[in-house]
């Protein structure tokens, strides 16, 4: 059923499966999530959020972009995830508000290390990914800087992070729904 209001299935709904599938998709072929994707759909999240038969209040929408856009907009200066990956976050903050974002955010990475530690387990490279990770944290935890890994390590272990973001929507969705 299809509502614009809060129901079972809404416009913003419909646009966020629209958006997380295709996004899901180019990263799988290309590596990539498209600009011309994501900001129609930040633009449509924040308006949206305007029409009094959306689910999400204005303030929802923007909290929603904003901590998306920190957050993982963070990641993306230091190398840890690529901008689309992080636009694609903003525009579902946008879209869906907050909380809905934390949570998606959550599951998410949590989707997004299940893949990580299935690909490192299938190169052999389990031992060395966990050592690399272990001497990050504890780098961070001395309060020194943290040490770029080499490019030929970061390329690697590059995954489509587009693809976690779709399924940890999904899950957040299903989450909601119950």
């Amino acid at each position: 059923m299809l509502r614009a209001d809060m129901g079972v299935w809404g416009v913003a709904d419909t646009v966020v499966f629209g958006l997380i599938v295709c996004s899901a998709i180019t990263d799988i072929r290309s590596g990539r999530i498209y600009n011309k994707v994501t900001y129609p759909a930040i633009a449509f999240g924040l308006l949206w959020s305007w029409f009094p038969w959306s689910s999400t209040t204005v303030a929802a929408s923007f909290e929603g972009f904003l901590i998306a856009a920190i957050l993982l907009g963070g990641l993306t200066l230091v190398g840890g995830m690529g901008g689309g990956d992080a636009k694609l976050m903003a525009a579902l903050g946008a879209i869906k508000g907050y909380p809905f974002v934390v949570n998606d955010i959550f599951y998410s990475f949590l989707v997004g290390g299940a893949m990580a530690l299935a690909v490192a387990i299938w190169q052999g490279r389990l031992y060395s990914v966990l050592k690399r990770v272990f001497g990050t944290l504890m780098s961070v935890l001395k309060l020194r800087s943290v040490q770029p890994a080499g490019l030929s390590d970061i390329e690697s272990y590059k995954i489509p992070f587009g693809v976690a973001i779709c399924v940890g929507t999904l899950w957040t969705q299903l989450n909601q729904a119950l």
